[in-house]
């Protein structure tokens, strides 16, 4: 461990890359727009401009997955974290003074807190599970949200946001669909890239679908040692090996199979007993099982993901992309025709794409809409939920409805971000997160992301080329499932133990009635129900260890 000081600040910082300047530090991966390359030196005007600029620099200038300190000329601290950054921030406010860790772990073992559950926010978390904001579900803890800066001023403090979507999503319909392929190609794999050159080999979680394999042409492009895993079920839809073959075949490195055992979940034990939301879930208990054994045996130093592909290059499944076009251009030839390109992908007639579209059209109607699940919830753990928690759901004036829905998808997105843990044995990197990649995207039109019946279409042809034709213009998408209703049907008396006689009915969360009569019913459950069980089954198990760790 290193112990250093930024103005009056000690920093110890572990397990981590570490840059030092004058009048402050990066912990964590920086990266240069203009090369891509890890940054290890800033010079002393570098260094100026950075902590002048109280941080902005760093968004506008560089990107990754860090956390910056920062001493201001005015005697402040700064504290800003990356968009999309892997690496959390977490804070809480003393009488006297803040303190900030990666691991809230660190901040219970260092006697500054105890581990006691935020109950209403924990209802939030069960609401808005896919919409997180700085807000933790341990009394006391606040999170930093990516993009953000807060500024320390002995007993004071406050969060600025530094980036937002918003700033990006301002679509140019004038370039040719060509020009923002390549563009797009450009920027992810200049994403990929830079990420996996901070290891010296990594595991890539390979589904064959279009994402992971986007990864993998960006890791073969740069030439980096990498090992793929595919990891299959005993159903035919959660198994992709014949398309993860060909990607393999394609990419030249090795394939790594996997069945996924149900026999090795352990419904109580959490994935997320270090994090300060229960950020995780049952079936990744498997996942990590299968990917660290096999960059055991590879010397993988890090596991790669796809995660967050369909959130970035736009993967919508409403009209508002329509009603983007009709907004920019008017009622004509091409609202027809992205009528039509949508209609072909849901599965839906033109008028009734254009009537979905037409709705979409006032101006009261433009924010993309969120709704909480409140399923197996009580009435009063209702009625603390609130309204749509995230701030970038607030779409600006003059925002349009497909915009809108690309940055509720990139919300959802920045939520994934917050389950991966610092502690974690091997880093998870989700590259096609990166900001530069990000900001690209949101500024190619909403309805150009959809071509032919197809979604994604704008990566589809960026990486055309790179991918077999099977996987470049797959239209099928296989999905886990399968296992995740074997686990239910296994584990279904653990589970039902678990959640009537647990912390959250205890605390009268959980509607126990509506849950008993959900397991006593004959057969097998729709997947919106188990799922759903599931889910209130991994928030449980996180509730259970941190209330054990606050009464040790």
């Amino acid at each position: 461990m290193q112990t250093k000081t930024v103005g009056g600040v000690t920093i110890a910082v572990s397990g981590t890359s570490l840059l030092e300047f004058a009048g402050g530090m990066v912990v964590g991966p920086l990266f240069d727009r203009r090369t891509s390359q890890i940054v290890r030196t800033v010079d002393a005007v570098e260094a100026r401009r950075i902590v002048v600029s109280r941080g902005r620099r760093l968004i506008e200038r560089y990107w990754g997955g860090y956390v910056a300190i920062l001493a201001a000329a005015d005697g402040k601290t700064l504290i800003v974290r990356a968009p999309f950054g892997e690496l959390p921030c977490y804070r809480l406010t003393l009488r006297d003074a803040t303190v900030c860790a990666s691991d809230v772990g660190l901040l219970v073992d260092a006697g500054f807190m105890r581990s006691s559950l935020a109950l209403e926010a924990v209802i939030r978390e069960l609401a808005w599970r896919d919409f997180r904001t700085s807000e933790t579900c341990l009394a006391g803890v606040e999170g930093l949200r990516g993009g953000d800066r807060l500024t320390i001023a002995g007993r004071d403090s406050r969060i600025e946001p530094l980036w937002s979507p918003w700033q990006f999503a301002s679509p140019r319909d004038d370039l040719p669909s060509e020009q923002m392929a390549a563009r797009v190609r450009r920027e992810a794999v200049a994403c990929v890239t830079a990420r996996a050159s901070s290891f010296e080999r990594v595991l890539l979680l390979l589904s064959g679908g279009l994402d992971s394999s986007i990864v993998a042409a960006g890791l073969a492009k740069g030439g980096y040692p990498f090992d793929l895993v595919t990891m299959t079920t005993r159903d035919a839809l959660g198994d992709e090996r014949e398309y993860a073959r060909l990607v393999a075949e394609a990419v030249r490195r090795p394939l790594h199979q996997a069945l996924r055992e149900v026999a090795r979940i352990d419904p109580r034990r959490s994935t997320a007993v270090r994090l300060p939301r229960p950020a995780g879930r049952l079936f990744e208990q498997e996942t990590a099982w299968i990917s660290h054994e096999i960059a055991a045996r590879t010397g993988a130093q890090a596991i790669m993901t796809g995660g967050g592909g369909d959130n970035v290059f736009c993967s919508l499944q409403s009209a508002a992309p329509v009603a983007d076009r009709w907004l920019a251009q008017g009622f004509g030839r091409g609202v027809l025709e992205s009528a039509g390109e949508i209609g072909r992908l849901a599965q839906a007639s033109v008028p009734a794409v254009l009537w979905a579209a037409l709705g979409r059209l006032p101006k009261s109607n433009r924010n993309s809409p969120a709704t909480p699940d409140l399923s197996f919830l009580t009435g009063d753990a209702c009625v603390v939920v609130g309204s749509s928690p995230h701030p970038w759901l607030a779409a600006p004036a003059g925002a349009l409805p497909g915009q809108a829905g690309h940055v509720k998808l990139l919300a959802v997105a920045e939520s994934f971000m917050q389950g991966f843990d610092p502690q974690a044995e091997l880093p998870m990197v989700a590259p096609l997160l990166g900001q530069p990649l990000v900001e690209t995207c949101l500024s190619v039109p909403s309805w150009c992301w959809f071509a032919g019946g197809l979604n994604r279409m704008i990566a589809r042809r960026a990486f055309s080329e790179d991918l077999p034709e099977t996987i470049a213009w797959r239209r099928s998408k296989g999905t886990p499932d399968s296992f995740v209703a074997e686990i239910y049907e296994r584990y279904r008396p653990v589970l039902r133990e678990l959640l009537l006689g647990g912390v959250l009915a205890s605390e009268r969360i959980l509607d126990t009635a509506a849950i008993e009569r959900a397991f006593s019913r004959a057969g097998a459950l729709v997947p919106s129900d188990f799922r759903r069980l599931l889910r209130l089954a991994d928030v449980e198990t996180w509730a259970r260890a941190w209330a054990a760790r606050d009464n040790a």
